[in-house]
């Protein structure tokens, strides 16, 4: 009788300690372990988090199919670090969050990209590499996040239409590496990162900077046609593949009406490009890093937050405004039946 009872003590035992896998989320950050009870409520969440549709994301692993516009290293005009670069800004707003990033990616157009696989080309100072090429596979990274963007100066046509000389389109390239991911990291949720177009076009004799009349219709360009084939491109993506889970974050536009419908307005223009590519300072890509962080992570950031004076005083000074502003036009980002394209989980 006491080796029955002995046993069903141990199964006893055996049924407590043991626990499934969860989500790293908003609802289960303070969950307490059973071997540290005290030390883990301060444990930062879980940098093998997925991406959740109800709650706020705590972690990412991305990597990013991109270029210029979103990594710009080194700049023409130096810089202390990475700060004219997206994912400079994503860990940093990440390590104020109490939230995990970590990051690879390479540089190149979606021709280029999509011929796979691809590398882990990129290391930043402060944000934490995602993966080592060298000696991992892709999938084995556990990327949870794609972020890919197109050229900023192929929407004189549709991206449904192939490239000049090229015998496929931008969808197409895009649909390959989508295609291509999904057997890696099936649980991956992609974004495609809507960036600024090409300044050159607007401005007489490509001599940056450009006129107040030439940067309003810049602005404008960004806001209607700009935009429109970004929309267009989404929805193909959509249609074509119906059953992953694509959205589209709009860096340029929100960007555009930050720099014309608040105090933004103010900053030179100098101060904000270096050239009519047109690459950033650290003011656009600390704009854009913020707005990739609020839409992939589901959340405003924290309006504790300290600007470094490396980002223009009128961003520093309206900072509650900006983020406030962003997560609006975020929320408003729809299809005609009211679903999000950007955002996992509406409030």
């Amino acid at each position: 009788m006491k080796y029955f009872i002995l046993v069903f003590v141990l199964l006893i035992g055996i049924s407590f300690s043991c626990s499934t896998d969860t989500i790293t989320t908003e609802e289960n950050i303070d969950t307490v372990s059973e071997e540290d009870p005290i030390d883990d409520i301060e444990t930062p969440p879980s940098e093998e988090t997925q991406v959740s549709n109800d709650t706020n994301v705590t972690s990412l692993t991305t990597y990013i199919f991109g270029h210029s516009l979103i990594v710009h290293d080194p700049p023409s005009i130096a810089t202390p670090s990475n700060e004219t670069t997206v994912p400079h800004w994503m860990a940093s707003f990440a390590n104020a969050s109490n939230t995990n990033f970590k990051v690879a990616g390479q540089y190149g157009f979606l021709t280029q990209h999509d011929n796979l696989p691809p590398i882990s080309q990129w290391g930043f100072d402060s944000a934490k590499p995602a993966w080592d090429s060298d000696n991992e596979s892709f999938a084995a990274a556990g990327f949870n996040t794609i972020l890919l963007t197109a050229g900023n100066f192929i929407q004189y046509q549709a991206a449904t239409e192939n490239y000049y000389n090229e015998p496929i389109s931008p969808v197409g390239s895009t649909l390959r590496i989508f295609d291509w991911v999904n057997e890696q990291a099936p649980e991956a949720t992609f974004y495609v990162y809507e960036n600024w177009p090409d300044m050159a076009p607007f401005i007489e004799n490509e001599a940056f900077p450009p006129t107040g009349e030439e940067l309003n219709n810049y602005h404008e360009h960004t806001l209607d046609a700009f935009h429109n084939w970004w929309l267009d491109y989404h929805d193909s993506l959509l249609s074509e593949r119906p059953n992953s889970s694509i959205k589209m974050i709009p860096v340029g536009p929100i960007i555009s009406k930050l720099l014309t419908e608040t105090p933004l307005q103010e900053i030179p223009i100098l101060e904000l490009y270096e050239d009519n590519a047109p690459h950033g300072r650290p003011t656009v890509y600390f704009v854009a890093g913020l707005i990739s962080y609020m839409a992939m992570y589901n959340t405003k950031v924290t309006e504790e937050y300290n600007v470094p004076n490396t980002v223009h005083a009128a961003v520093r000074d309206n900072f509650s405004l900006v983020v406030d502003y962003i997560w609006d036009e975020l929320n408003s980002f729809n299809f005609e039946n009211g679903e999000s394209r950007v955002l996992l989980h509406v409030e």
